[in-house]
């Protein structure tokens, strides 16, 4: 028995067009693959970075010190906020207040990992935005937001850096205090 190639043009017409999305979708099969593994890395990377300068173990004045300096390497201008535990009004956790191309915002700065904080952080961040006369409020955290909080934060334009852009910045950081030992500019 021999095969013969088919010969009705509308076979050959189909066959190519078939072909060609198969190859597609190998490709895009092959480059999801790729971005899973590279997404992997990276979190690998970040847990090491976070590892290594033991933010998760580190006091909440340590992680609150930590925060304030990344920030200023953000450009952010930093003044701390002093508490009067006697004074007539209760402290509601803002650390600092940043200012950046005039706009002040007031930070939450929250070590905490074991579990996504909850919308009572975006709430207590809010209300020192007025307390303190800034623009908007910001929350910056080692861990993440629940589902809720997160929800909250964007309806309310409270910024909020989570872990993956804390990790980002301390990389930065690290780069930059680098350079400068090197006596390289800085990132």
């Amino acid at each position: 028995m021999t095969l013969n190639p088919p010969t009705d043009p509308a076979a050959l017409c189909l066959g190519a067009p078939i072909l060609l999305l198969f190859a597609f979708l190998v490709y895009v099969a092959l480059a999801f693959v790729k971005d899973q593994g590279d997404a992997q890395r990276r979190r690998a990377d970040l847990d090491q970075t976070m590892a290594e300068l033991r933010v998760d173990q580190m006091s909440q004045p340590a992680f609150r010190w930590l925060v304030a300096r990344l920030m200023e390497q953000q450009g952010y201008q930093v003044t701390w906020l002093t508490f009067d535990p006697d004074g007539p009004e209760p402290d509601l956790g803002t650390d600092f207040v940043v200012s950046k191309d005039g706009k002040r915002y007031a930070v939450l700065a929250i070590r905490y990992s074991q579990r996504p904080l909850s919308p009572g952080t975006i709430r207590r961040a809010l209300a020192n935005r007025a307390r303190y006369g800034c623009d908007a409020a910001m929350v910056v955290t080692n861990g993440t937001l629940s589902g809720e909080a997160r929800r909250l934060a964007q309806a309310s334009g409270c910024a909020v850096i989570e872990r993956p852009t804390l990790g980002v910045w301390i990389t930065t950081g690290q780069q930059a205090g680098r350079a400068l030992e090197d006596g390289s500019p800085a990132l």
